[in-house]
């Protein structure tokens, strides 16, 4: 919008091009002509409006459709996205529930971290693309926008000339003086107040250029925040695949603050964690690897016998596990499971399993 300096009081007020010889200063009472050299270059201005091809100032029907159905189509990509995070929020919420109420937290800050990462990386995903796509509609609707009105009642004013506007199609109005197309939605309106864009020429095609990439862009978008939503959760359960290799490829110093006995349970002598319990006593805590026939947990009765072990004394012994039996070839801690034993079967294979739940029984798992 073109502004010239009132000659009463220096301040900038909006000048039209179909009255280029009139000026109305909202901040004095000023009401006349612009200053000489102000006139004639606005006149000139005008000049420059009407030798361009009107065509350049106003947009087809197609884009008329397109700039009207803008924020419905930011809608409809927000309700998209609302779908497609739903299955993989409510994943990792019964995920990291499950992490929650577990006994057993060994491993359970590195699976906890993979759930988290995996969420954030389809809802950043999808927030990304809702940010990007609001700032285009932004931009396209700001360089369509009318003038707002300096006083309410008022006509909004042609973005290109400065003419008051009468009534539109909806929130499409034409100007009666240039015949420039004018975005003059209330909520636009509002959110550019501040601003005063001028085109005088180029105006349909820099905003075609702009509408067509802002249609192929949410279009596109749709199906990113689709694709995003179904390939996120593949890749973190490949993730997650790859994590556990590599974890339990690891191998490090023994944990010497995790303290484990031998108890007597119904398939022999087991080793477990041994725990106090938050109602008073202790227990025993098999843990995950335990055999079938053992219960996650088992209370210690007062004076009932248990026997102190350390991992490192179980190398050499045969034990049994829920995925076999065989020789403990060495211990370590592993990242995800804690103090890990080797163990190595009678025919030359091998598995690891948590320390907690080998028995230190010849009788081989059902």
């Amino acid at each position: 919008m073109l502004a010239v300096h009132c000659p009463r009081c220096g301040r900038p007020a909006p000048v039209s091009l179909a009255s280029p010889d009139l000026m109305a200063c909202a901040a004095c009472p000023y009401r006349g002509p612009p200053p000489g050299e102000a006139a004639q270059g606005l006149r000139a201005a005008a000049h420059v409006v009407f030798q361009t091809d009107v065509r350049r100032r106003q947009l087809s029907d197609a884009l008329r459709r397109m700039l009207v159905t803008a924020s419905q189509r930011h809608a409809r990509l927000l309700v998209v996205f609302a779908l497609a995070s739903v299955p993989i929020t409510a994943f990792a919420a019964l995920l990291l529930l499950g992490l929650w109420v577990s006994p057993d937290t060994e491993g359970n800050l590195v699976t906890g971290g993979m759930v988290v990462a995996s969420w954030l990386g389809t809802v950043g995903a999808g927030a990304a693309v809702l940010v990007l796509m609001r700032r285009r509609q932004g931009r396209i609707e700001e360089a369509c926008a009318a003038r707002p009105p300096a006083v309410p009642g008022e006509p909004a004013a042609c973005h290109v000339c400065g003419a008051p506007l009468g009534g539109g199609d909806g929130a499409i109005a034409r100007c009666g003086f240039c015949a420039a197309d004018n975005l003059v939605a209330p909520a636009v309106l509002e959110r550019v107040r501040a601003r005063q864009v001028v085109i005088l020429q180029s105006f349909e095609q820099a905003v075609s250029a702009e509408l067509a990439s802002f249609g192929r862009a949410t279009s596109g978008a749709a199906a990113a925040v689709v694709a995003t939503a179904l390939v996120v959760p593949v890749a973190a359960f490949v993730l997650a695949v790859a994590a556990v290799l590599v974890g339990e490829s690891r191998r490090l110093p023994i944990d010497a603050t995790v303290r484990y006995v031998v108890v007597s349970t119904s398939v022999g002598q087991c080793v477990g964690k041994i725990v106090s319990k938050t109602e008073g006593g202790t227990a025993v805590r098999f843990g995950g690897f335990r055999r079938a026939e053992l219960p996650e947990e088992q209370a210690i009765a007062p004076g009932a016998p248990v026997e102190a072990v350390s991992p490192g004394s179980l190398v050499g012994r045969f034990v049994t596990a829920k995925n076999g039996a065989g020789v403990v070839e060495e211990v370590f801690s592993s990242p995800l499971t804690g103090n890990t034993a080797e163990v190595q079967r009678e025919d030359g294979t091998s598995f690891t399993s948590s320390v907690a739940g080998l028995c230190l029984s010849g009788v081989l798992p059902r």
